[in-house]
């Protein structure tokens, strides 16, 4: 099973998608789903919606299967889910014994959810879908990736990155870096000072450094911040806070500055 995850933490949606043709054939097969669904409730503190792409999910109706997916619904209820809906309707496909909702389209799915202007985590990967994101909240670090080759080269780029980061940002309550893997980036020098704004920007939400690391040599000069040849170089720059998480609220030291 290739199942993605994109979250919206601003607006509190969820979106999954079955990447690979996946079928529900049997309690083991629903427990598949439940479990990698329930590895990415470690990024939830908070009640969401979730918007389900099943364009490439089957169901073969039996009751086995339709008492786990009925199990799996409730036990999630009482993790923070707020409701369900699925998108890509097909009757052929039994979509009808899913046990939630499946509506035609990415948008009757939104307007059911009571959210817009999402973006459809089912569209073809662009800059923004490749940038990922690790958050060491023990280390007050959030690393920075991409998934395929990409280059800053315009403002909607750096746009894309401040959106993204700052819906990172919702899992967050205390000081951190950014640390950059730029072994897949590349940077238009031309940008440094729209790059300047952005760290200027996310300073007032309590980062407080942006390092680099694996810089591709034929633009290393490029890049409008610090990097090494080295990730463990770029980690010791970094300093460590204390030994509280980062995603636990540290509100006397916030009041402090």
């Amino acid at each position: 099973m290739k199942l993605r995850f994109e979250h919206d933490f601003q607006q509190k949606i969820m979106q999954q998608v079955f990447e690979e043709p996946f079928i529900l054939d049997s309690g083991q097969a629903v427990q598949k789903w439940r479990t990698s669904w329930m590895q990415e409730l470690k990024s939830w503190h908070s009640p969401y919606k979730l918007i389900v792409d099943c364009s490439k999910l089957t169901v073969v109706p039996s009751p086995e299967t339709s008492d786990a997916l009925a199990r799996m619904i409730r036990f999630f209820e009482g993790l923070f889910l707020k409701s369900i809906i699925g998108f890509g309707f097909d009757a052929t496909k039994g979509h009808d014994h899913l046990g939630f909702r499946v509506v035609s389209t990415f948008e009757e799915a939104q307007k059911e959810a009571g959210v817009r202007g999402l973006r459809s985590a089912t569209a073809p990967a662009d800059f923004r879908e490749s940038i990922q994101f690790q958050n060491h909240f023990a280390q007050h670090v959030i690393e920075m990736s991409f998934s395929d080759d990409a280059v800053i080269d315009s403002l909607e780029k750096i746009n894309a990155v401040k959106s993204k980061l700052t819906n990172n940002l919702m899992q967050w309550h205390s000081k951190w870096s950014l640390l950059i893997d730029c072994s897949r980036l590349n940077f238009d020098p031309k940008l440094a000072s729209d790059w300047a704004k952005l760290e200027a920007y996310f300073k007032g939400f309590f980062m407080k450094a942006v390092v680099g690391y694996s810089p591709l040599e034929a633009g290393r000069e490029n890049y409008p911040f610090k990097t090494y040849r080295a990730r463990h170089a770029a980690v010791a720059q970094l300093e460590n806070e204390g030994h509280f998480m980062g995603n636990e609220a540290q509100c006397r030291t916030k009041s402090k500055d």
